[in-house]
C-alpha cells in the first residue's frame, strides 16, 4: 500500500504542469491544410465545428461562445459568413473566420487552439481568466469529472457539463496537478489529454455556461455550414 502511495505522489509531481508553454507540434497543426471549407451563411461557431471535424490529429480547440443573458436569448447580432476556401491552411482558416467576425480571436496556449471573445481579454474578473494557485487530479477518469475538484475550488462560479452524446473519458485514469494557471489553461491541459483531437466549448447563458467535451469534433443542429 505505501508503495503505491508513493507511485501516485511520484506520477503527480511529474506531470505538473507549468502556467504557460507552447507544444512545439502546433505549428505543423496550424500548417496543415484543408481541401475545401465551405460555409454558406453561417456563424463563427458554425465554421469552427466544422474544422473541429477535420481528420487532424493534434488539432485542439478550446472555443468560447459569447455567453447569452438567458437561454431564450439569440445570439447577439449574429454574424453570418459565407465562405468556399480551398487548400487553406487551419492558420489562415481561422484567421479568416476572426476576421469575419471580429468579436473573436486565436490565440495557442500549449496544444490546444483557443478561440474566445476578444473584448475578454484581461478582464481577470470573467471565470476562465482566474487563476488557480495549485489543484491537484487524482486518477480521475474523464475531463468531466476533472471538473468537479473546479467547482470546489471557485464554488461561487456555477460550472455546468453537456454530456447528451459527448465522451470525454481517457484511455486511463489521468493523474496531474497544476500550478499558476489559468482556468482557461486547465480546461485546455484536461482536454488534450481526451485523444489526439480531444477539444472543449463553453457556452450558454452566463449563469448557467456549460462546457462540452468531445474527442472527434462536435456538431450544432442550427449549423449553416456546407459539406
Amino acid at each position: 500500500m505505501k508503495w503505491r502511495c508513493l507511485a501516485v505522489l511520484t506520477i503527480a509531481a511529474c506531470c505538473t504542469i507549468a502556467a504557460a508553454r507552447v507544444d512545439p507540434d502546433i505549428e505543423s497543426v496550424l500548417d496543415r491544410r484543408v481541401a475545401v471549407f465551405r460555409l454558406t451563411d453561417a456563424t463563427v461557431i458554425d465554421g469552427l465545428s466544422k474544422l473541429s471535424a477535420e481528420p487532424i490529429s493534434g488539432l485542439h480547440l478550446g472555443i468560447e461562445d459569447i455567453l447569452q443573458t438567458e437561454f431564450s436569448d439569440l445570439t447577439s447580432a449574429s454574424v453570418r459568413i459565407s465562405l468556399n476556401m480551398q487548400n487553406a491552411t487551419v492558420r489562415r482558416i481561422l484567421d479568416t473566420l476572426c476576421e469575419r467576425d471580429n468579436r473573436y480571436q486565436w490565440s495557442v496556449d500549449g496544444a490546444t487552439i483557443n478561440v474566445f471573445p476578444r473584448d475578454s481579454l484581461g478582464d481577470t474578473t470573467l471565470f476562465l481568466n482566474k487563476k488557480i494557485s495549485k489543484l491537484e487530479l487524482i486518477a480521475v477518469p474523464s475531463a468531466e469529472q476533472a471538473l468537479t475538484p473546479l467547482a470546489r475550488l471557485l464554488p461561487d462560479d456555477p460550472i455546468g457539463y453537456a454530456g447528451i452524446g459527448l465522451d470525454s473519458s481517457y484511455a486511463k485514469p489521468w493523474t496531474t496537478s497544476v500550478e499558476d494557471v489559468t482556468v482557461r489553461q486547465f480546461i485546455n491541459r484536461i482536454s488534450e489529454d481526451i485523444g489526439p483531437r480531444g477539444s472543449w466549448i463553453l457556452n450558454g447563458p452566463k449563469e448557467q455556461r456549460m462546457f462540452g467535451f468531445f474527442k472527434l469534433g462536435f456538431h450544432f443542429a442550427s449549423s449553416s455550414a456546407s459539406n
